[in-house]
């Protein structure tokens, strides 16, 4: 009977696109190798192959992968299986982790303040420093960290529940390197670093690349570890026609395939079981394609049970070898920095927010991680849980960046501001080792400048120096223009962050405006403190799913006028988002502000037009002209209902009601006398917001107001 199965077995083998090795005979007690190849989203076969030996009880008694093989290998190797691997991968928003971004809400007050750029290309001795690849490979590395969590304490990786190697490339000598032993995770990530996506990976003293430019079919180094029987999926599809070659990914990829393709068909050779599936139409970069691709990877192998099921199968202790070293929460009793040469382990204890013992779960290790990489101060961060004499260790490997002088550069419309072409120079470590200069200067129809300096000591003040200087106009009912103001704006500041979430200081304000009414020119300066409390845990400035926006303020204007009443002022801007179902968010924004005294004219509440750059006592309101109404206090209410049509693509309902009085101390604030409505259909861009918004107001017999808003906020 089985001869009668082997045989059924290899005759659908030769008709199929993968082969069993001609005159092959299966020895008593063999020891069965899994080859599995690289080719990035093609991999996803990998799973589908996987549960076809799940289900027929294949015994593997080694791995060998390279690129995505080695992911998808080392997952099976530490006790996934074929499903399991499967729940993960459809789980994964694989284009999230190859992004370079670390999540907003992680990032610093700053970088949340200058959230605003295309480009930023760093300068070193006045060069260009082009980067080694369009990601860092850290959030990769995070993913695989988790992923690998249970096996953190093994470095050597034949004491995994299934003896595992990977294949990576060094870049210095071209030569493959055969992963054993190490950091597991930090091997898989050096083995899969697809060269112009992930930058080269440092172990020991080399550096590394995708192991598929060397062997990316690495059957012939399982017959080395003494496998009688060698199983593989080889995911070469020969190489791509014209029409397929539309972006960098698979060009690289082609480039890659002409190296190896005599390689590959040297470890065909070497190949007992070759599993070959067709994947025509998908690419190495089609990360949409994923239960696609697996169900292929499963058709495939199925055509193989027969050879399959003459192989040994696994038995009960075989199952029970997934035994992790530890709990889901970790006791960590002390921090170890290596690298830490421009920012000490003082610096990295407040950013990570990390106090001895900590009791922390992986994905808690991780979002710390996430927000010391957010910095923007490091160029790759490597830890290890390690247990020194019963004391858990987290120990963390920096590598800084060194770049100190960026270009930044930016693109932006709004109906109030029209065109800006943004142009920034950003220098790290300024004076100060925490310290961050930026100046932005905006040419185009409406020239203006902002300056930022801070000195970021954590919990423990900094100084702050704030400028800027812009012109706008003032519409009437009809959209004439009746008014032009230049406001320029210094400030000096004490800020104190907690947690890196909120920010509280005080500082001194001087505001020149400078106002032309056509008959007139006038000039008015005000010199006076402020305070203010502030936080931001929004998941994206423009289209936020999630997360809420605080801004409380308190001005004291004409303080130092002895012949003039200081007037208090206090405003509360306020925006909450709550995610109803994974398309449709609501989101909550209210603004109030009052005055305690006769507010100058320049400093009354000013309701109308859409924007969101900070221009004070000016408040945004669809339906408006910039300005349209005013008074001394206002409180205003919008909700807005955001829908996700498809990925990346919104639309937006929102109503709005605001009330200006002139005194805080009766109820006329409840008196919403002002309502407008408005819709606007979205796209989130690679190059910021594309937004098309028509408002309407219900109380003035104007026109609606039709506004267009292309590129981040500035």
């Amino acid at each position: 009977m089985r001869k009668i199965l082997f045989i059924f077995g290899f005759i659908l083998c030769i008709t199929s696109h993968a082969q069993v090795k001609e005159g092959l005979e299966i020895p008593p007690h063999p020891k069965i190798g899994l080859s599995l190849s690289g080719g990035g989203a093609k991999g996803f076969a990998h799973i589908g192959v996987l549960k076809v030996l799940d289900s027929l009880g294949v015994k593997i008694d080694y791995i060998g992968g390279t690129s995505m093989g080695a992911i998808i290998g080392a997952l099976y190797a530490t006790g996934h299986s074929g499903e399991e691997i499967e729940n993960i991968v459809l789980n994964t928003d694989f284009y999230s982790v190859l992004s370079n971004r670390s999540p907003r809400a992680e990032t610093s007050f700053f970088e949340k303040n200058v959230d605003k750029y295309l480009m930023s290309i760093p300068l070193v001795k006045g060069k260009i420093i082009l980067p080694s690849g369009l990601s860092s490979g850290q959030k990769n590395l995070a993913l695989l960290k988790n992923l690998f969590k249970d096996y953190s304490e093994i470095n050597d990786f034949s004491q995994l529940p299934i003896p595992f190697f990977c294949v990576a490339t060094n870049i210095e000598n071209g030569k493959y390197k055969v992963m054993k032993e190490g950091d597991l995770a930090l091997s898989v990530l050096a083995s899969s670093a697809f060269p112009g996506l992930l930058n080269p990976v440092e172990i020991g003293d080399s550096l590394y690349v995708d192991g598929a430019i060397s062997i990316n079919y690495p059957s012939g180094l399982l017959k080395e570890q003494g496998m009688d029987i060698v199983i593989g999926v080889n995911l070469d599809q020969g190489f791509e026609k014209k029409e397929n070659l539309n972006n960098i990914i698979s060009i690289l990829d082609q480039i890659i395939s002409f190296g190896i393709a005599r390689e590959t068909e040297k470890q065909v050779k070497q190949t007992d079981i070759n599993i070959q599936p067709v994947l025509d139409g998908i690419g190495v970069a089609s990360f949409d394609e994923k239960e696609n691709t697996i169900q292929i990877g499963h058709d495939e192998a199925v055509r193989y049970s027969g050879i399959l099921e003459q192989l040994p199968h696994r038995t009960v202790e075989d199952l029970s070898y997934k035994k992790p070293f530890f709990t889901d929460v970790y006791k960590i009793d002390a921090l170890e920095v290596d690298g830490d040469h421009l920012y000490d382990k003082n610096y990295i204890k407040g950013k990570l927010g990390f106090k001895e013992p900590s009791y922390l779960t992986f994905p808690a290790i991780n979002k710390k991680i996430d927000r010391l990489y957010a910095t923007n101060n490091y160029s790759f961060i490597n830890y290890d849980l390690q247990n020194n004499n019963g004391k858990n260790i987290l120990k963390l490997n920096v590598i800084e960046d060194e770049s100190r002088l960026f270009l930044k550069f930016g693109l932006h419309y709004d109906n109030i501001f029209k065109t800006g072409l943004l142009t920034n120079v950003t220098l790290k470590r300024a004076v100060f080792k925490n310290s961050t200069a930026s100046l932005d200067v905006i040419f185009g129809d409406k020239p203006r400048y902002y300056f930022n300096y801070i000195m970021d000591n954590g919990y423990i003040p900094g100084f702050g120096i704030y400028s800027s200087a812009m012109q706008f106009e003032q519409k009437d009912n009809e959209g004439n223009i009746y008014e032009k103001w230049t406001w320029i704006k210094n400030s000096v500041y004490i800020q104190s962050v907690w947690r890196d979430k909120f920010a509280i200081g005080g500082g001194l304000s001087h505001d020149i405006f400078t106002i032309d009414d056509i008959l007139n020119k006038d000039s008015h300066k005000f010199l006076y403190p402020y305070l203010f409390l502030k936080t931001d845990t929004q998941d994206n400035i423009e289209f936020p799913t999630r997360g809420f926006y605080v801004d409380l303020q308190t001005r004291f204007v004409n303080l130092f006028e002895d012949n003039k009443e200081t007037t208090m002022q206090i405003t509360a801007n306020v925006k909450l988002n709550f995610n109803i179902t994974p398309r449709l968010t609501y989101r909550f924004s209210g603004f109030m502000g009052t005055s305690f005294g006769d507010s100058p004219g320049l400093y009354t509440y000013k309701l109308g037009g859409l924007f969101e750059q900070d221009l004070q006592n000016f408040v945004s309101f669809g339906g408006y002209h910039l300005e349209q109404m005013e008074n001394n206090n206002l409180l205003r209410i919008s909700n807005d209902f955001q829908y996700r049509i498809f990925k990346n693509y919104f639309i937006i309902a929102n109503y709005s009601t605001a009330s200006l009085f002139p005194d805080i101390k009766n109820t006329e604030f409840l008196n919403f006398k002002n309502n407008s409505f408005g819709l606007t259909a979205g796209y989130k861009s690679p190059f910021g917001q594309i937004k098309l918004n028509y408002s309407k107001s219900f109380n003035h017999s104007q026109s609606g107001i039709f506004n267009v808003i292309l590129g981040h906020w500035f």
